[in-house]
């Protein structure tokens, strides 16, 4: 029953109407869906145990990936013109929530703080060099700051290492937050070259070059697996 409704689902998706076009006006839209690597979606049928991302999972305890329902997908959009805007991060005792976010360079985040504790956070690259001080949030408030930095980073608490959010940043990226299989739109964009990004935190990224016509409206499909994105970087 759960795979009809499932099936329901992606037919009614795949048969929404493109946007209407507008006067001297382009736009992008499509359907962001993630998925399993092949390799492990192999395994995982022909034995017990799972390996991905170096980490053993027990098919029987039911702790395996449901990718159809990862709701923290993100497609990003560059555009010459990005005005900011706000995000919200609620820590609590058992983590932050969204554990990530994907934003623009100058983009507001503010942090709740929902746990009985003072915490000071930071922002740490991942891989890199790059670091960013935010603030100390004492226990029951809430506290604002400016993403000045590029890059992929890990939000985190310095006495609590439970606490951590992953972000994505870059300059001028308009951002949609999407669950699996859902659709995405940006409209009334000018006739010009976009880099559109799509993302998951443990997925990964995948980026394309979309070049639109006056009057054009382009349709974007993309599945997020690690296959997809491993070719999407050796281009």
């Amino acid at each position: 029953m759960r795979y009809l409704g499932l099936l329901a689902t992606l037919l009614l998706c795949s048969c929404a109407s493109a946007p209407k076009i507008i006067a001297g006006k382009s736009a992008i839209y499509g359907m962001l869906s993630a998925d399993a690597h092949s390799a492990y979606k192999r395994k995982r049928r022909d034995s017990v145990y799972s390996v991905y991302d170096d980490e053993i999972v027990d098919n029987t305890q039911g702790n395996v990936v449901d990718y159809g329902q990862l709701n923290e997908l993100y497609v990003g959009l560059i555009l010459p013109e990005h005005k900011p805007q706000q995000h919200s991060l609620i820590v609590s005792a058992s983590g932050i929530s969204p554990h990530s976010l994907a934003l623009s360079v100058s983009d507001n985040v503010r942090i709740f703080n929902r746990t009985g504790d003072s915490h000071y956070f930071f922002m740490s690259e991942i891989g890199g060099e790059g670091f960013q001080d935010v603030a100390e949030i004492k226990a029951g408030e809430s506290r604002s700051f400016v993403i000045k930095q590029e890059g992929d980073f890990e939000l985190l608490s310095d006495n609590d290492e439970r606490l951590k959010a992953i972000i994505f940043a870059k300059k001028n990226m308009a951002v949609k937050k999407l669950s699996s299989g859902q659709q995405y739109l940006f409209e009334n964009l000018s006739p010009d070259t976009y880099q559109l990004i799509f993302w998951h935190w443990r997925l990964g990224k995948v980026e394309k070059k979309i070049t639109l016509k006056a009057q054009e409206n382009r349709h974007v499909d993309e599945t997020l697996t690690v296959d997809n994105v491993m070719k999407s970087h050796s281009l």
